[in-house]
């Protein structure tokens, strides 16, 4: 199954009618938004990394130009879930700038639209500001993983090289008799593996603990295409 075919089985009640489908469809395959659904009694959002959260099934297209979104803008009063007219924060200014540029009197009948690309637009930098500090973090998390990773101890093979090579050196000189030296090297090997099984697992438990920081940091975006 190709990746559109999983989104269409996975979201397919919640994606809007065509047009408007194959643009989100090409979006997601592209990576260049998500599908999420933060809330399980809420429509999902098509999350843009660049900002925009447009609810899934008020996505428009027009078959070209800007997408948008039908839907009225705010979702929730925590302003956390905003459905933002647009995908990007350059999409809302060139909308102001068409805006501008029919004069001051279109600038005046079309301010309840204008407030609206401005709360988007706070909205869209405000969530980017967020997610960048999550990057940061992930950055310092990664640090502190990476200091932790190279202070285990990389255990000395010698003495059990040395040790096995005695103990063959003994058998091949007849000394087979002398079973507490024969045992105390044997000892001396174990040790070695014995140590080396603990800093391999401190070295797992570190590599596991980036594993968890990238989950952290990815959140509920598909990063399926990136990850392949």
């Amino acid at each position: 199954m190709d990746r559109k075919q999983q989104i269409i089985e996975r979201w397919g009640d919640w994606l809007p009618p065509d047009p408007h489908r194959q643009w989100v469809l090409d979006q997601t395959v592209k990576g260049r938004a998500s599908i999420v659904q933060p809330e399980s009694d809420e429509p999902p959002l098509l999350l843009y990394e660049d900002g925009g959260s447009m609810v899934l099934p008020d996505v428009r297209w027009a078959g070209e130009g800007r997408p948008w979104s039908a839907g009225d803008p705010e979702i929730d009063d925590s302003g956390e879930r905003r459905n933002t007219k647009y995908y990007d924060v350059c999409s809302s200014v060139d909308d102001f700038k068409e805006h501008v540029a029919a004069g001051s009197a279109k600038l005046s009948e079309e301010r309840e639209n204008i407030d609206r690309l401005f709360e988007d637009i706070r909205h869209m930098i405000g969530r980017m500001y967020r997610r960048q500090r999550e990057y940061t973090q992930f950055a310092d998390r990664l640090a502190e993983i990476l200091a932790d990773l190279q202070a285990v101890e990389i255990v000395d093979r010698a003495p059990s090289d040395d040790g096995l090579a005695e103990i063959e050196r003994m058998l091949v000189a007849d000394e087979a008799d002398d079973a507490e030296r024969l045992n105390e090297l044997a000892e001396q090997v174990r040790d070695v593996a014995s140590r080396q099984e603990a800093r391999l697992r401190e070295h797992k438990a570190a590599a596991l603990a980036v594993l968890e920081a990238y989950r952290e940091v990815k959140g509920p975006r598909d990063w399926s295409d990136d990850e392949a």
